[in-house]
């Protein structure tokens, strides 16, 4: 007699999908420091303030990933397998420090440009 499958796999899915979360946070808050510091001489406080609002956001998506037993929930199908990403928060707050490193750089940009 063979052992029945497993609908899905036993894996440590949930643990690689939080630290990859981690690990995105992590970087985002590193890359908004960064770009804050780079667009510094170009746009002054006003580029300053949006990297450190997203490097705020970035350690709370590190936090939320932290805290992971938190935000999960069972599946309906499979109580034993947790949901690590309750609702859309961590990718919701993701997009918009990533878009708003983009929009800061590409500002900073713009006028080193318009300078020339």
């Amino acid at each position: 007699m063979s052992e029945p499958t497993p609908w899905r796999d036993p894996g440590l899915q949930q643990e690689r999908t939080v630290l990859a979360w981690r690990r995105t946070g992590l970087a985002l808050v590193i890359g908004s420091l960064t770009v804050g510091r780079l667009t510094m001489d170009t746009l002054g406080a006003a580029g300053l303030v949006p990297a450190v609002i997203t490097a705020v956001l970035a350690a709370w998506v590190v936090g939320a990933t932290l805290r992971g037993g938190r935000s999960a929930i069972a599946h309906p199908d499979e109580p034993t397998f947790d949901r690590v990403l309750r609702d859309g928060r961590v990718p919701a707050v993701v997009a918009v420090a990533a878009g708003t490193v983009a929009v800061v750089e590409l500002a900073a940009a713009g006028m080193r440009i318009a300078t020339l």
